[in-house]
C-alpha cells in the first residue's frame, strides 16, 4: 500500500470523515499535515494551546490529566482512526485541559482548525457531524465517570476485563498502571484484585500481558 492510500485510508476510518463522499474525503486528506512521534513523546501538555485536531494513523496515544494531588488519570487511549483535539475546534479557549503522551511511536494526521472552519462553510453536514460526534463522546465519557465512580475494585476490573475482552483472551495493551489510572484504583489495589480473580478462577494469566478468561463474568 502506497503511503498516500494509506493516508487517505486515515481520513475514510475517522467516524468523523467515514460518511462524507470521496469528493469531501480528498478535500479533507489534501488539508492535513502528517507527523512522527516517538515513543514518550509529548503532542501535548495542560496548557498548550491547540489549534488542530489529531487523528491517530500508527501506534496509541494516552490522554491524560493531573488531579489536585498531582496523581494521574487516565481519560482514554488512543489507537488507529481516534483523535483528540476536537475540544479546540469549537472552544473559544484552546488551552489544553488535559496531556497526551505517545505510548508507541506514533504517526499522526493534523488538520488546523482553520481548515475544519474552512471545509465546514463549505460543507454543513461536516459541522453536523463534528457535533453529533462530541456529544456522544461527552455522553460516554459522563457514562463512564459516573459508572466508574459507583463499582466497587472488584467489579470496576470486570467491566475493564468484558469491554476490553477479545474472546475469551485479554491482552493489555498498555500497562497496569495506566489501567489502575482509568479505573481510578491504585496500582497495587489492582493488583491485588487481578491476582483475587485468578483465585477464585475466572481468570488465569498467561503472561505479563495475556490473561484467559476461564469463566462468565458478569
Amino acid at each position: 500500500m502506497s503511503c498516500h492510500h494509506s493516508y487517505e485510508l486515515c481520513v475514510s476510518q475517522v467516524p468523523i470523515f467515514a460518511h462524507l463522499s470521496n469528493e469531501t474525503q480528498q478535500l479533507v486528506f489534501k488539508k492535513i499535515n502528517h507527523r512522527y512521534f516517538s515513543k514518550n513523546e509529548m503532542l501535548y501538555m495542560e496548557g498548550d494551546k491547540l489549534d488542530s485536531l489529531y487523528v491517530v494513523h500508527k501506534g496509541r496515544v494516552r490522554i491524560y490529566r493531573l488531579n489536585d494531588e498531582g496523581e494521574e488519570q487516565l481519560i482514554r487511549v488512543l489507537a488507529h482512526g481516534d483523535y483528540t483535539g476536537e475540544l479546540s475546534i469549537f472552544n473559544a479557549s484552546t488551552d489544553s485541559a488535559s496531556y497526551a503522551q505517545i505510548l508507541e511511536d506514533a504517526e499522526i494526521c493534523m488538520i488546523s482548525k482553520e481548515s475544519i472552519y474552512e471545509l465546514m462553510s463549505t460543507y454543513p453536514n461536516l459541522a453536523i457531524s463534528f457535533i453529533e460526534t462530541f456529544a456522544s463522546r461527552l455522553s460516554e465519557t459522563e457514562d463512564q465517570t459516573t459508572h466508574i465512580a459507583l463499582l466497587n475494585s472488584r467489579e470496576k476490573l470486570l467491566t475493564y476485563i468484558d469491554t476490553y475482552r477479545e474472546g475469551n483472551k485479554l491482552h493489555l495493551n498498555i500497562s497496569k498502571k495506566h489501567i489502575a489510572s482509568y479505573l481510578s484504583m491504585k496500582p497495587e489495589t489492582l493488583a491485588r484484585t487481578f491476582k483475587k480473580l485468578e483465585e477464585e478462577g475466572l481468570i488465569k494469566k498467561i503472561n505479563h500481558k495475556t490473561y484467559e478468561i476461564l469463566q462468565k463474568l458478569t
